[in-house]
């Protein structure tokens, strides 16, 4: 292992695996919290309600890091090609955290305006 995109795509792949084992329990708790507690029974936004039905995104991470880290161990890509793989991932993986995260205040937004 003497790449540093391959320690990047491993560093990845455990953090999104502690992301994926705890997003579903952190939606579900703030689904039940919000909706029962500050909406008073309303209905969640649209969006809200598709991300929270759709916490398994991070595991689509994992596999796209192992894929990155098998293809840096066996060296079939050369080193560029891996980091700009790693880039554009980043990139992807930020992008749906943002939208993630202002699905999240969807409601709060709602709420006090």
């Amino acid at each position: 292992m003497k790449r540093l995109t391959t320690y990047y795509f491993l560093l990845l792949a455990c953090l999104n695996v502690f992301f994926a084992l705890f997003l579903p329990f952190i939606t579900n708790h703030y689904k039940m919290t919000v909706q029962d507690t500050l909406l008073e029974g309303r209905v969640l936004p649209l969006l809200t309600e598709r991300v929270i039905q759709c916490s398994c995104w991070p595991w689509v991470g994992v596999a796209i890091c192992v894929t990155g880290t098998i293809l840096s161990l066996l060296g079939r890509l050369r080193d560029n090609v891996l980091t700009n793989l790693l880039i554009v991932f980043l990139i992807i993986e930020l992008w749906v955290m943002f939208i993630s995260l202002v699905a999240f205040n969807i409601p709060f937004i709602n709420l006090f305006s």
